[in-house]
C-alpha cells in the first residue's frame, strides 16, 4: 500500500503540524501545496519541519512575499505586518529555500499522475473556494489544459473534491488557518487510488495564545485569533 499525505496553507500554525503528524506518523509520502509560512507564530519552526518531511513541496504567494519583500509591496494591513514577523525569524538560507519553491509541478508515484498547484492568480479564492458549486465547462477553463489524473490544488481554505473529464480536483483545505465555519484543520489523504479529506481535531489555544504575543496590531491578532476559533472568513 502507498499512502500520501496532501496538505497546505499551513501558515506557521505549529500546533496544526503536530496533529497532523500525530494522526499521521509514518506516510510513504508528503505533498506539500505551499504557503507554509504568513499568519501564524512560528514560521521558522513550521518551515523547518515540512523542509524536512515533504516529498514534493510548491510556493504560494506568502511564501514569495516573505522571502522577496518587493514581492509583496502590493499589500497591507495584516498580511503584510505577519510577513514581517516571518523575516524576522527566518535566515537567509530559509527565505532563499523559499523563493526558490516553483509554483506549480507534476509528479509520478505509484502509477498515479499528481499536479500540485495554487490558484492563478494565488488570491483569487472568492470563486474556486466555492469550488464544489463551479460548472463544468468552468472547471475546463481553469483546469483543462493539465495532464494528471488528480489536480491537488491550494489557496482555498475550503476543502472540494470534484471531478471533470475523467480527472479529480482535490482541495485539502487549509492545515492551519481553516476557514470553513469550522475550525478543524483538513487535509487529504491518497491511498492506492482513493483520496479522501480529513479533519482533525486539535487544541488552538496555544496558537491564539502565541498571537498574542506577537508585535502586531490588535485589531490584526483579534482578527486572527477569531478565524482559529472559529474556522470564519476573514
Amino acid at each position: 500500500m502507498t499512502r500520501i499525505v496532501i496538505f497546505g496553507d499551513l501558515h506557521a500554525n505549529w500546533e496544526s503540524l503536530l496533529a497532523l503528524q500525530q494522526a499521521e506518523p509514518r506516510p510513504d509520502a508528503v505533498f506539500c501545496l505551499g504557503d507554509s509560512v504568513g499568519y501564524g507564530p512560528d514560521p521558522k519552526q513550521c518551515l523547518d519541519a515540512v523542509r524536512a518531511s515533504a516529498m514534493h513541496m510548491i510556493g504560494g504567494r506568502h511564501d514569495q512575499s516573505v522571502a522577496s519583500p518587493e514581492a509583496g509591496n502590493e499589500a497591507l494591513g495584516l498580511m503584510a505586518s505577519t510577513w514581517m514577523h516571518a523575516r524576522s525569524v527566518l535566515s537567509g538560507a530559509d527565505r532563499d529555500y523559499l523563493a526558490a519553491l516553483p509554483a506549480e509541478m507534476t509528479v509520478a508515484m505509484a502509477g498515479t499522475r499528481f499536479h500540485l498547484a495554487r490558484l492563478a492568480p494565488d488570491d483569487s479564492e472568492a470563486e474556486t473556494s466555492l469550488l464544489i458549486t463551479l460548472p463544468q465547462s468552468r472547471l475546463r477553463e481553469l483546469f483543462g489544459h493539465i495532464e494528471a489524473d488528480i489536480i491537488l490544488l491550494g489557496g482555498p481554505h475550503v476543502p472540494a473534491l470534484r471531478q471533470f473529464d475523467g480527472r479529480l480536483i482535490v482541495c485539502p483545505g487549509s492545515l492551519g488557518q481553516p476557514r470553513y465555519g469550522v475550525p478543524d484543520p483538513t487535509f487529504a489523504a491518497w491511498q492506492d487510488g482513493r483520496v479522501q479529506i480529513h479533519h482533525l481535531h486539535y487544541h488552538p489555544q496555544d496558537t491564539i495564545h502565541k498571537l498574542s504575543l506577537l508585535p502586531l496590531d490588535p485589531e490584526y491578532r483579534l482578527q486572527l485569533q477569531s478565524i482559529l476559533q472559529t474556522g470564519g472568513l476573514e
